[in-house]
């Protein structure tokens, strides 16, 4: 056997026209991913927003449940008790022990509202501190079917909606009430 050194072959390079092609083709497709990305991370917001108003609303029906069918007196927006009257998150301190729930993953930036009030959502005062009466869902002699109690205190999701929680417990991103008078 006949032992030859092995020959030095240079290593193959990638040409310069060939890193700038293979640079513009994965430009493109960021360029092509980012939109949807941002759709889906909007979405994404929306959809924690809306779980978090649930919670919310199972913390205002435990409140209720210990309240003889009376609604929490809330502020409509504020950190600090007004007058006396507590903010919706310190109202609902013995039910919802994190005050996360209370922030919309969307309320970012300069008008943020959470770091100003300690909450993203608005309470419905005008529904503060009256009686539910649970087999019709009648406040005031007023029969009502639809009602939010809460809702996003801004149009923080795409095209400006707004997650609402009603009466019943559901949420949704319509604002619908229908009131009738109660027999």
């Amino acid at each position: 056997m006949h032992n030859k050194p092995l020959a030095n072959k240079p290593a193959a390079a990638f040409t310069l026209v060939e890193l700038l092609t293979v640079m513009a083709v994965i430009a493109l497709l960021a360029g092509l991913l980012l939109p949807a990305l941002g759709a889906a991370r909007a979405r994404s917001r929306a959809a924690t927003c809306m779980g978090q108003v649930r919670q919310i609303g199972l913390a205002i029906q435990n409140y209720v449940a210990g309240t003889q069918d009376y609604l929490p007196v809330c502020t409509r927006l504020g950190p600090e008790p007004k007058y006396g009257i507590p903010s919706l998150p310190q109202a609902l301190a013995m039910q919802l022990d994190t005050a996360k729930a209370f922030q919309c993953p969307a309320d970012q930036g300069a008008q943020a509202y959470f770091p100003q009030y300690g909450t993203s959502y608005e309470w419905n005062s005008f529904l503060s501190g009256c009686q539910v009466d649970r087999a019709s869902w009648t406040i005031l002699g007023l029969e009502i079917t639809a009602s939010p109690l809460l809702g996003d205190a801004d149009g923080f999701h795409p095209r400006s909606s707004r997650n609402y929680l009603y009466i019943d417990g559901h949420v949704s991103s319509s604002l619908d009430i229908l009131i009738k008078n109660a027999p």
